[in-house]
């Protein structure tokens, strides 16, 4: 859990608690936190749940059978198949370091319709609801911020990885960085991969090429010198 450490993360099966996932969101009364219980078997999210106490909204996910809402079966959106149409979701854009991670979500937040923020779990919940939200890009995750949601999005017919395309695990956590996915159908989480995992447009000037062009700016003005130097000679 979030607030008590791990104990026994090598059992069968293991429980993942966050008693209050959207901390700043709590403590200014807007209602977009939740509790988020998980339970995983041999490192695999199985069942998951999103409970918003102040709204009495719960969904629930269990591998293999549709996540409900309140009770009630719940799809994601299917009005959108590109992310040009797509509404996105992140808690900040402050969560990404500079460098990769920024670079990659300016992409893709310019690739959507448009991007909204300050929704913690609930935006997977959004998502798995099919109530207009279709993709959310995040990083800097632990395990207790997204495992609950992984079998409530999946569940509702949405796919949910990291940012390479890789599941979501307790084994590969350390690999994937903390950098989620969650998109409404294959089709958008096809193209968000494209965007998330090309290389970042920010890349330091090689050593090498600064030298060749200091070289290029040392020959030049040489030249320009002998240049003028045989034009005043002449005369």
């Amino acid at each position: 859990g979030e607030e008590f450490g791990t104990v026994r993360t090598d059992a069968e099966y293991l429980w993942v608690l966050d008693p209050i996932d959207g901390t700043k969101s709590f403590i200014t009364g807007k209602p977009l936190f939740g509790t988020l219980i998980a339970c995983l078997h041999k490192g695999v999210p199985v069942i998951g749940i999103m409970d918003q106490c102040v709204l009495k909204e719960r969904w629930v996910g269990v591998k293999g059978e549709q996540t409900t809402f309140n009770g009630e079966p719940v799809e994601t959106a299917t009005n959108s198949s590109e992310l040009a149409t797509s509404m996105l979701m992140a808690t900040t854009p402050d969560m990404f370091a500079p460098g990769f991670e920024a670079d990659r979500f300016k992409k893709i937040a310019g690739a959507c319709r448009h991007p909204n923020y300050g929704t913690d779990c609930y935006a997977y919940a959004l998502v798995a609801s099919g109530f207009g939200a279709h993709i959310v890009v995040e990083a800097d995750l632990g395990l207790y911020d997204y495992c609950a949601l992984v079998p409530v999005v999946e569940g509702a017919g949405g796919i949910m990885t990291d940012w390479t395309g890789e599941k979501l695990t307790l084994q590969n956590h350390e690999q994937s960085k903390g950098r989620v996915v969650a998109c409404a159908n294959g089709d958008l989480h096809k193209e968000a991969l494209q965007i998330l995992n090309k290389p970042s447009s920010i890349l330091p000037c090689p050593v090498k090429m600064t030298q060749q062009v200091l070289n290029l700016q040392t020959i030049s003005a040489l030249g320009a010198g002998i240049l003028i130097g045989m034009i005043f000679s002449k005369k």
